[in-house]
């Protein structure tokens, strides 16, 4: 983008265009002279591929300006863009169980894959081989070189091509820099840590320091952000380049650092505890006693076992409720006119981030199903209870061990099978026994993520005379991904270390003893002692896996200013405006797993990562036609806007399919100071490499079993197989059959908007908007719901039924072999409906300086989901493990800045969020459920921020303020309610401030 492209997009377009969003200074839209917008100078506005004078978007537009980066002190973009109420918080900085190390940003919650994310109107790639949503990582992107972010309401696939479903979020740099410049940040968390409902359920457990809280203040969580960049003109301003460097680090944040995340909160009823997992230390183990037909827990202590009983472990402290972060970027843009016909320029800019995820100990997750009994290492209580006639393996049904005893065992009552030591040549017995048990001598689970990219951009652009323009390049992005997972256990080697006889030398593996393993120690669970350090050794494994993406564009584009051959509508001053162009682009992806990840054998993953590879490739034609119809007639102004573009793709497993999106878009001016404009977009979606490629696997999917915990077996439970009791997991987790599905097709969306723009002549700075906004995905790709799944069932759908598989013991969880079918499909829907208003407004007070108010808010009016399975549910308003993080129905935030002349100003923003209701009590058959007082609903939040500035000389600008000021206490769900990935420590971080106040200072030296 040239320097008259901006000069002009600074003038009088950003009134019509960007003015009214909330974000934008208001100092700068009164800066826009009457006469500034008839320089006939080109404007690039996001949502159009058009660059002509006057251009404005009918597409509703939101733009967060630099100086609000400033304002808000994130030194990360995701911070930014999840306080946007158009937003909905996906992966960031403070998740720890399945975070990916990536940043992503989700438009009206239709999810990251659905947003497109662009810097200067081209794709960013990729930013995680990994993860099923292939979307950008938003850490590539340095926030003290960026000049504007543009976020784009609906469809845009005419324009930018797939993926543009809910919308663009366009990053503009600042190219043009001139000089050099120091931007430093510096920001830490404060909390006063006095949450009167979470100590009430920590202090029952007053004396057991593994429930120990924090007590008043707390300081930690530190962040710094350090970005250098230099610009220059040369040759008599023919050239320019900007080059930057930057460094970014982020302490790490422990939830035993706050007080209300220092345990996972539980409700039985009314009353509210403590919560945990069955995986503790000491351990427990499900079996069947003497004489009954379905299993119990049995608490393991020194040397004992207590029938019915159950430890439980607290992993909330030691999980990372910030992670650590380090990041290096770098950069330049550099283009030279040759002349008018041939502009080349460039671009590349380069990150190296890495991060890691850390959560509570490894250990047997009951990943091993039987012991046997002539263990030495049982005492005799324990051997008593655990080897008993009922708990005897008899058989086996496919791999799953049978106890003599169990309801579902075909051969109940049989004899038991006799094993037969290879050294000894001695029989013995094996009983059922799944030992869950936490590594806690071995310390917490760490995921190493790094991620290296590059993006690069070599083209053209020029005039063709003074009608035609072009634009043409070739853009590479590439990821490179890396994940070591270390403090793992091995299941395999469990196995061995569990299977332990006598010796003359005392108890040792048997597999020592034979001589297969010689490696083997033997894991001591039931003396109460501490695990020996060799048993550790043999035990712990890490896990590698390795990946890459890739990106390939190659873009030409012309544009035609029709009106130079006397083509315009005869009412109309200006001419009818064309764009043509052609475009190719190529996705790949590629993950490879060691053997740890590819067997499943580490216990902690709950599933095997397999490698996956694939690509695709799509070849476009598109065309874009703007028409002013009528210019200062009757009406002020009427135009008309439509786009088409019309794509082949190959997919690398042979499929081919074909796509045609388009827009159509209407603006009315009556008088100067109203606009209507309205749109209509058809966009696409196409699979992504994942969706179409990922290895089926057996996997953490749902939450609660209906069928799990409960006394009687109830018709629905007993019509998936079940004959007898089966036990519920206490972290509420279950199996679902996830991956893939190469017959996938892309999915369609509609986007209807409708809005009107004010700037009335009568109050001078002020500029208003309201938008509708409808947006409809059809043939999703999407899962139908591990937890929908089972309520469809427990209602009778025979359909969803058949996707229940549970293992011979009735569970989903016990065992790999018990699981959900959710595998991705081309079925139902989404639809989105509401209204955005935005606001800004900017005026001078006398000679004592300037105040800008600017808001931005958004009405949710209905997010209805069809599953394609189930009676259709509206998830605006609610929240909950399949709606997700909660979605508000009125978000807002509204800032108000006074700048005196002398450089010194004060910001106040309130953010504002709706209550939100939790799920179960939602109306649809596909959602409700069981509740309890703390979850039913989430009561709105309002927080206040507060910034200093003040210019310190001519060439220093410091800034010193607190986001969540009052220090306001993060609303607390339990564990029931939380949704897998984004919800951590009780709370939705991203949506809701989860750390308490943050203080932040910077500063900006320009030279």
């Amino acid at each position: 983008m040239n320097k008259q492209t901006l000069t002009a997009l600074k003038a009088g377009a950003a009134p019509l265009v960007l003015g009214f969003a909330m974000l934008s200074s208001g100092a700068y839209a009164q800066d826009a002279t009457a006469d500034d917008s008839s320089t006939g100078e080109a404007i690039v506005v996001t949502g159009s591929r058009i660059v002509a004078p006057n251009q404005t978007s009918i597409a509703p537009i939101t733009t967060v300006s630099s100086q609000d980066i400033q304002l808000q002190g994130t030194t990360r973009t995701e911070d930014l863009l999840n306080s946007l109420p158009q937003v909905l918080a996906s992966q960031s900085s403070n998740l720890a169980n399945g975070a990916t190390g990536t940043a992503n940003v989700d438009l009206r919650g239709l999810g990251p894959s659905r947003t497109l994310v662009l810097i200067n109107g081209r794709r960013l790639m990729t930013g995680d081989p990994n993860t099923t949503t292939s979307a950008a990582d938003l850490n590539f992107i340095p926030a003290a070189l960026v000049k504007r972010v543009d976020v784009l309401t609906g469809g845009a696939s005419a324009t930018y091509g797939a993926d543009a479903v809910a919308g663009v979020v366009n990053f503009v740099m600042d190219t043009e820099f001139e000089g050099f410049k120091i931007d430093a940040n510096y920001g830490v968390y404060m909390h006063n840590n006095n949450n009167e409902f979470i100590r009430s359920a920590l202090d029952k457990k007053a004396g057991d320091p593994a429930y120990d809280y924090p007590r008043g203040n707390s300081v930690g969580g530190g962040q710094y952000d350090l970005t250098a960049a230099f610009g220059t003109s040369f040759d008599d301003g023919r050239g320019h380049a900007t080059a930057y460097v930057g460094y970014r680090r982020a302490d790490p944040l422990l939830q035993g650092r706050r007080d209300y995340s220092s345990c996972a909160i539980a409700a039985s009823g009314s009353t509210f505890n403590c919560g945990g997992s069955g995986t503790a230390a000491p351990g427990n183990g499900y079996y069947f006693p003497a004489g009954a037909d379905a299993s119990t827990t049995g608490a393991l202590g020194a040397g004992t076992i207590t029938p019915g009983g159950r430890n439980i472990y607290n992993f909330a402290p030691v999980n990372y409720y910030q992670r650590p972060d380090e990041r290096y970027t770098a950069g330049v843009f550099a283009d030279y006119e040759i002349n008018k016909a041939i502009h080349p320029y460039m671009e590349f800019m380069f990150m190296d981030d890495r991060t890691v995820a850390q959560i509570a100990p490894s250990g047997n997750f009951g990943n091993t199903l039987t012991i046997n009994c002539d263990n030495p290492l049982l005492s005799a209580q324990q051997r008593g209870e655990i080897c008993n006639a009922s708990n005897l393996i008899n058989g086996y049904l496919g791999n799953f061990p049978l106890a003599a005893g169990a309801a579902f065992n075909p051969n109940q009552g049989a004899a038991p099978v006799n094993f037969i030591d290879p050294t000894t040549g001695a029989t013995y017995n094996k009983a059922f026994f799944q030992l869950l048990r936490r590594n806690v001598e071995g310390g917490a689970r760490q995921s190493d993520l790094q991620h290296t990219a590059f993006r690069t951009i070599i083209g053209s652009r020029g005039e063709l005379g003074n009608a035609w323009s072009y634009d043409a390049y070739y853009q590479y992005g590439r990821t490179n991904y890396s994940q070591v997972y270390t403090n793992e256990f091995s299941a395999s080697r469990l196995a061995n270390a569990l299977d332990v006889v006598s010796t003359a030398n005392g108890p040792a593996c048997r597999v020592a003893v034979t001589g297969q393993d010689t490696r083997c120690v033997p894991y001591d669970v039931f003396s109460g002692a501490p695990i020996s350090q060799g048993a550790l050794d043999y035990l712990t494994s890490t896990g590698f896996m390795k990946g890459n993406t890739s990106q390939q564009v190659a873009s030409a584009s012309f544009t035609g200013l029709l009106g130079e051959y006397g083509i315009k509508s005869p009412l109309a001053a200006d001419g009818i405006n064309i764009a043509l162009g052609a475009e190719y682009r190529r996705d790949a992806l590629d993950l490879k797993t060691d053997y740890a990840f590819t067997t499943g054998d580490l216990t902690g993953q709950g599933a095997p990562t397999l490698s996956t590879s694939g690509n695709y490739k799509v070849t476009e034609l598109f065309g874009e036609i703007d028409i002013p119809l009528i210019q200062d007639g009757f009406v002020q102004n009427l135009s008309f806007n439509g786009g088409y573009r019309y794509s082949h793709y190959k997919v690398s497993n042979g499929r081919t399919f074909n796509t045609d999106t388009f827009k159509l878009g209407v603006d009315l001016a009556p008088i100067s100071d109203i606009r209507i404009r309205a749109g209509y977009n058809r966009a696409v979606r196409v699979p992504n490499i994942q969706e179409l490629f990922a290895p089926q696997i057996v996997a953490l999917d749902g939450t609660t079993d209906p069928c799990a915990g409960e006394d009687t077996i109830s018709p629905a439970c007993a019509a998936q197989g079940l004959v007898a009791g089966t036990p519920l997991n206490p972290a509420s987790q279950y199996n679902g059959l996830i991956g893939g599905n190469p017959d996938l097709t892309p999915e369609k969306s509609t986007t209807k908007t409708i809005g009107v723009v004010l700037q009335p002549r009568w109050i001078p700075g002020l500029t208003a908007s309201v938008d509708w906004f409808d947006i409809k995905v059809n043939n999703a790709i999407r899962q139908f719901g591990a937890d929908a799944i089972l309520a469809a069932c427990g209602d009778g759908v025979s359909d969803a039924c058949d996707l229940v598989n549970r293992n011979p013991a009735g569970s989903l969880w016990l065992s790999p072999d018990g699981y959900v079918i959710d595998t991705n499909q081309n079925v139902g829907g989404v639809k989105t409906r509401g209204f955005e208003f935005n606001g800004n407004y900017s005026t001078e007070v006398g000679n004592a300086g300037r105040v800008s108010l600017n808001f931005v808010g958004t009405w949710l009016n209905n997010y209805v989901v069809d599953n394609g399975l189930t009676e259709q549910y509206n998830c605006a308003g609610y929240y909950g493990p399949t709606c997700g993080v909660p979605r508000p129905k009125w978000r807002h935030k509204a800032r108000v800045t006074y700048t005196m002349t002398n450089g010194v100003g004060l910001s106040v923003q309130w953010r504002h969020l709706s209550s939100a209701t939790v799920e179960f009590l939602n109306p649809s058959s596909s959602l409700a459920g069981r509740t309890n007082t703390l979850d039913d609903k989430i009561n709105s939040q309002d927080y206040f921020d507060l910034t200093l500035t003040a210019d310190l000389g001519k060439n220093l600008t410091w800034r010193l303020g607190a986001t969540n000021l009052l220090d306001k206490d993060p609303p607390l769900v339990t564990q029931a309610a939380c949704a897998s990935v984004f919800c951590n420590g009780n709370v939705y971080p991203g949506t809701y401030d989860a750390l308490g106040r943050y203080v932040f200072t910077g500063i900006t030296m320009n030279f």
